[in-house]
């Protein structure tokens, strides 16, 4: 007989109990500062956006423990309820990273990580930046190995496994030992299921509001297996896992190939505009043409858009919906929307859904000359824009990676300038200097010795 085979999740978790900061290769923690500089930026330009307010007042007539900082809107509150509170920020803007297989990344591991640091006495920049990369290497190998992008969503399914990173992230800044964070997966696994479209499709609210559940959750099956609540062991493989239950084939033997020496969390692409991703091809696209050809929106007489299957799920239907968008969520998930907003602005940013901007004459008259198909031969992410101009000329061009890609990075003047760019957004008017000195603690992250006064102090308003 032989003997039984360990489910991949065993070696994440052993890999996120035993790995330490100084596992960790110079360019793995570069990266991770830089992953962690952008999502403290779309954190704090998320933290006033649609949505957020209900949850803080929400969690603030609950009460409870005062563990963790509310950042921007202050006081303590239990960590899970915390978790709530902070994960729709990030995601609000929809300017957050992603990895192009997994989906949504270090949006979910920074909200639960932030909550998570009431539970700990102190938290060093290290340990940290450790849980940080954990949790972003676990999401990224179960979800590049479920096929979230490529498959799953195809399907109408955006994955279950978001949780799992995040529990992974959480477990090891907690210092779970290994079983106890085996419980902690098994008992995210029983409240994973097939995400269905219906976050993005037609979008509203839950498209931010998710990524809260998902981190509350994560901080509460972690402390249950604190408290010794057990969990099943068949997390991703065996008749009931995550992978095997999948209606198309998954690919097991990613999660854990070379783990602890590729390293996966590399491969996150920075994103650029405030747009669901799968527009970001189609944006540039249009941006590049006109800097090329030297042509303005007004001289555009039509534009189409050939992507791929997973792209239309997520931007272009219900077409009713994204011809017509209204709300914020919307517009942000309208690949006509955005497109005619960056041939008209030069860029897409948050200010691109205000209440006056959803209305602009100009950009809706655009849309209506904006078409869009399904081209199988399309990468996921990919665009082939071709846009007629009124003067007779005809631009074809086709745009797979994006700025942003991991084959095609930003700088760390990118970075320092996308913060800066999502600050005037915040909750909170940062006071002087503010700003100045979260670029430099997170860009020096290992030298940090207390996180949460780093961190969440710096944006959290004095109490009376």
């Amino acid at each position: 007989m032989d003997a039984p085979t360990e489910d991949p999740m065993g070696a994440l978790c052993r890999f996120a109990v035993e790995t330490r900061f100084g596992d960790l290769p110079p360019d793995v923690v570069e990266h991770a500062q830089y992953t962690l500089l952008d999502s403290m930026a779309v954190l704090i330009g998320g933290s006033a956006m649609e949505g957020v307010p209900a949850i803080i007042d929400l969690v603030k007539a609950r009460g409870g423990a005062p563990e963790s900082l509310l950042p921007f809107y202050g006081g303590r509150v239990p960590a899970a309820e915390a978790a709530l509170a902070l994960g729709p920020m990030p995601r609000a803007m929809d300017c957050g990273d992603l990895h192009e297989e997994a989906g949504h990344i270090s949006e979910y591991v920074l909200s639960a990580l932030l909550a998570a640091t009431g539970l700990v006495p102190r938290v060093t920049g290290q340990q940290f930046l450790t849980a940080f990369v954990i949790g972003q290497e676990t999401l990224v190998r179960i979800g590049a190995a479920y096929g979230v992008i490529s498959s799953a969503i195809p399907a109408g399914d955006c994955g279950g496994h978001y949780i799992l990173g995040a529990v992974a992230a959480v477990g090891s800044l907690l210092g779970l030992s290994r079983e106890e964070l085996l419980d902690a997966q098994g008992i995210a696994r029983t409240m994973t299921q097939p995400h269905t479209m219906a976050i993005y499709a037609p979008a509203t609210l839950m498209v931010r509001v998710h990524h809260g559940l998902v981190c509350q959750a994560a901080i509460t099956a972690c402390q249950l297996a604190q408290r010794g609540i057990t969990g099943p062991r068949e997390v991703l493989a065996g008749p009931t896992g995550l992978l095997t239950t999948a209606r198309w084939d998954t690919r097991p033997e990613f999660v854990t190939a070379d783990l602890g020496t590729t390293w996966q969390a590399t491969r996150i692409t920075t994103k650029r505009h405030s747009a669901c991703y799968f527009s970001h091809s189609s944006i540039d696209g249009i941006l590049e043409q006109m800097t090329t050809h030297g042509f303005s929106a007004d001289d555009i007489a039509s534009i189409h858009l050939d992507i791929s299957q997973s792209g239309w799920l997520a931007v272009c239907e219900p077409v009713s919906e994204k011809w017509e968008p209204r709300t914020v969520p919307q517009c942000q998930f309208s690949l006509p929307y955005v497109v005619a907003v960056a041939a008209h602005d030069g860029r897409v940013f948050v200010e691109s859904y205000s209440a006056t901007s959803r209305e602009r004459g100009d950009v809706r008259e655009l849309m209506t000359r904006i078409s869009a198909s399904v081209d199988p031969t399309m990468t996921s992410w990919g665009a082939r824009v071709t846009t007629r101009l009124r003067d007779g000329r005809s631009i074809t061009t086709e745009h797979n990676y994006v700025k942003g890609h991991p084959d095609l990075p930003l700088d760390r003047q990118d970075y320092i300038d996308k913060f800066w760019a999502c600050v005037p957004y915040s909750a909170m008017p940062l006071p002087s200097g503010v700003g100045e000195q979260l670029i430099r603690d997170v860009l020096s992250m290992r030298d940090v010795q207390d996180l949460e006064t780093a961190l969440l102090m710096p944006l959290t308003p004095p109490t009376d």
